[in-house]
């Protein structure tokens, strides 16, 4: 795999004799760009439409003049002469003969069959064209919700590990109480219990990081340069918490409030014509209908036009070469075929419907899916001010509850029950913004915005 540029990632050590954490930065922009690069599914729609161009070139080519230069050869074992006198005879040719000579031939009338032909192969290069820019818009998102993915691992474990400086420090606090005689054993060994959960927590919260970070790596094809089995979210202020393994890397992910701000333009470009599903569907109706005009232009009369001049051998009983010209007009005109050019512009207009059908199909799952999410944006928004207001109050809960208790008024399962309430509202708002992004995506891959 290729190393990322120094612009996608900065990770490296220190040359110090302590080395120090290497540094891992990832900037949405940058993945995305990577994950286009790597996809092979977006190359092989490329390729597609690269050769669908092609197709719509070479059909064009059908409505001008087509120069040749053609040649033949044969040779005659026997050769017809004529007795003219006794012992004198006549030969009818030779037996080597030839011709060489440029040939031009011009369609002048087909009904517009070829023209047809060649809108019909461009407008499937369209449809190729418009299957790109879907398949990279999917790429995109794909790559958005993976990096979300990361940035809500990165933060719940940075929460975790705040969570755990917490319970380490309250756990010291009432070590040192019960030593001094004025809180119990159980609370000594409720307390470290708390701390044994909230390292499994954490470490589990790395795990999912790392996993998060191999995914997002996956999809951009890249060497991260760094070792992603210990990260940890670059905001986190050191020292570690005790007793936990140090870092392998430091992740800096965008931050969420900015991403969505880029992203908010989304919500007022609802999906329309241009979006390329839709126009994909479009062009490939457009290529039928064109492609049964010029099925149906076969059951009218075509006029060919032709000259050539040419070097021939021989020049009849005479055996020489000489120079031939010649200019033709022919016409042709189906008379009986049993029916199989109308059943194939039949077939063909039958495909354009289908596709004006699916066209249609493919506005209307846009606009459902476009306010699905809409609403669940909404939704979300609501849950944030609820979940904002719901961290503020938890937290000076936890921390009332704890000084009632360091006063004898209340127990450590309620000490216990705030914590563990404060964890969960925060750990709620990460995933209520991490989710907003992720809607927000999903609208900025179905709307207008390319």
């Amino acid at each position: 795999m290729r190393p990322f540029p120094f612009s996608l990632i900065v990770c490296m050590l220190g040359s110090l004799a302590a080395a120090e954490t290497p540094r891992l930065k990832l900037e949405l922009p940058d993945v995305e760009k990577a994950a286009e690069d790597n996809s092979p599914t977006l190359r092989a729609a490329q390729s597609d439409w690269l050769a669908a161009r092609g197709r719509g070139d070479s059909r064009r080519s059908d409505l001008w003049p087509r120069l040749t230069l053609d040649g033949n050869y044969k040779y005659l074992s026997d050769i017809p002469s004529l007795s003219l006198a006794p012992g004198r005879s006549q030969s009818f040719g030779d037996h080597n003969n030839y011709s060489i000579g440029p040939t031009l031939s011009w369609t002048l009338w087909d009904q517009g069959a070829l023209r047809d032909a060649w809108r019909s192969a461009d407008s499937a290069a369209e449809a190729k064209s418009e299957e790109y820019r879907a398949a990279r818009r999917q790429i995109r998102l794909s790559t958005r919700l993976a990096y979300f993915q990361a940035q809500l691992a990165s933060e719940q474990a940075r929460l975790l590990g705040d969570s755990l400086r917490l319970a380490e420090s309250q756990y010291q606090d009432i070590e040192r109480r019960r030593q001094a005689g004025t809180s119990s054993r159980t609370d000594a060994l409720s307390a470290h219990q708390e701390v044994l959960e909230r390292k499994r927590l954490f470490r589990q919260a790395r795990a999912d990081l790392a996993v998060a970070l191999r995914e997002l790596f996956a999809l951009t094809g890249r060497d991260p340069g760094c070792d992603l089995s210990l990260p940890l979210d670059a905001a986190m202020p050191p020292p570690m918490p005790a007793g936990v393994e140090p870092a392998s890397v430091l992740v800096a992910l965008d931050s969420p409030a900015d991403l969505q701000r880029g992203l908010s333009a989304a919500e007022a470009s609802p999906p329309d014509e241009s979006h390329p599903a839709v126009q994909a569907f479009g062009s490939i109706a457009e290529s039928s209908r064109r492609a049964a005009r010029s099925a149906r232009a076969g059951l009218w009369p075509k006029v060919l036009f032709s000259a050539r001049t040419s070097l021939d051998h021989p020049n009849g009983p005479v055996l020489e070469s000489f120079n031939q010209n010649t200019v033709g007009v022919m016409a042709s005109l189906p008379l009986f075929e049993a029916g199989r050019t109308s059943r194939d512009a039949a077939q063909l207009d039958s495909q354009a419907r289908a596709g004006d059908w699916r066209k249609e199909a493919v506005k209307q799952d846009l606009m459902r899916d476009w306010l699905k999410a809409k609403d669940q944006l909404l939704g979300l928004r609501s849950q944030k001010e609820i979940v904002e207001q719901a961290v503020a109050e938890s937290k000076e809960l936890a921390r009332l509850i704890y000084d009632s208790y360091k006063g004898g008024q209340s127990t450590f399962i309620e000490v216990e029950a705030a914590n563990l309430r404060e964890l969960e509202t925060r750990t709620q708002s990460a995933k209520t913004d991490s989710h907003i992004l992720m809607q927000l995506a999903v609208l900025e891959s179905l709307s207008e915005r390319e």
